[in-house]
């Protein structure tokens, strides 16, 4: 299993558009091989810091993910709401 973990940083102006373009990449997602979790939660102190966890079987199935249609659509929608660029880590259990 691979877990990527991404803060987004919105725009103050953009936080309800960031998460609402989010919500568009969901279902899709749900129907991709190996997918397990994809989820977006909110900072509760700095409202328009996002964060994403995601949970997938295998690299292998992640990077399909970061090939497909919708992601290729939707991201740039999704980056044209934040501030700056965001952080991303891909991880592994270890405990």
């Amino acid at each position: 299993m691979i877990e990527a973990v991404s803060k987004l940083f919105a725009k103050e102006d953009k936080i309800e558009d960031l998460i609402s373009v989010f919500k568009e990449m969901v279902e899709p997602t749900k129907k991709e091989k190996g997918y397990i979790l994809y989820e977006m939660y909110q900072d509760k102190d700095n409202p328009s810091v996002l964060i994403v966890l995601e949970q997938w079987e295998s690299k292998e199935d992640f990077d399909a993910h970061c090939s497909s249609e919708h992601f290729y659509r939707i991201v740039p929608q999704m980056l044209a709401c934040m501030d700056k660029e965001s952080e991303v880590n891909i991880c592994h259990r270890v405990a």
